[in-house]
């Protein structure tokens, strides 16, 4: 839609299902041809108001027949594709869960600490690269864990996009309100997918 290249870390990937839908494929590993938009809520907003997604879903099953690739050519000429008013937010949650995802997969990989007197000594001896609050946390959490950490912060990532049952139940937790993630390749796919999650919230 932007007629720009971009990373595809920073794109979302769409299919079409046999029923004619038009649905997200976030980790980009869905069958079929798939259609990209960048990662941000008002591109997908736009691509549904002006009828991209539909068109991407005629060309797809017109690709499917030319190339003999449907079952039944009549049949799939006159699928009707459909694409959901909730899409956006189905993308959101998708992205989100993703996310949430990728930090199960640190906190197996011992690179996560929670609680709050773990997470503020992982703090200071500078070995955080991600700081999570979670959203719904006390008010002045945030400040009372970094307090006196001087310029260590300059360097975090910080991130306060998940309640504390979202991160509880990624991390298997009863309750999960600070969060620190060390440096690691698995830390650094889930700031890939953070991004894009943050991009299409922050429309």
């Amino acid at each position: 839609m932007t007629g720009e290249t971009y990373p595809v870390h920073r794109l979302i990937r769409f299919v079409v299902d046999p029923e004619g839908r038009v649905i997200p494929d976030v980790a980009a590993k869905l069958p079929g041809r798939g259609g990209w938009l960048l990662a941000e809520g008002k591109i997908v907003e736009m691509a549904i108001k002006k009828k991209i997604l539909v068109r991407f879903g005629h060309r797809v099953i017109a690709h499917a027949v030319n190339n003999a690739q449907a079952k039944n050519s009549q049949e799939d000429e006159k699928t009707v594709i459909r694409v959901a008013d909730t899409l956006p937010e189905l993308v959101v949650k998708l992205l989100r869960q993703r996310c949430l995802d990728y930090l199960g997969f640190a906190n197996r990989a011992g690179l996560v600490v929670s609680g709050f007197e773990k997470v503020r000594a992982r703090l200071r001896s500078g070995k955080c690269r991600v700081l999570i609050t979670a959203e719904d946390a006390a008010a002045d959490g945030r400040r009372k864990i970094c307090t006196g950490l001087g310029n260590i912060l300059d360097n975090l990532r910080m991130i306060d996009m998940f309640t504390r049952e979202q991160l509880g139940q990624a991390l298997g937790l009863s309750n999960a309100v600070h969060v620190a993630l060390g440096s690691g390749g698995i830390t650094e796919s889930f700031m890939a997918e953070f991004s894009r999650y943050e991009s299409v919230i922050l429309r």
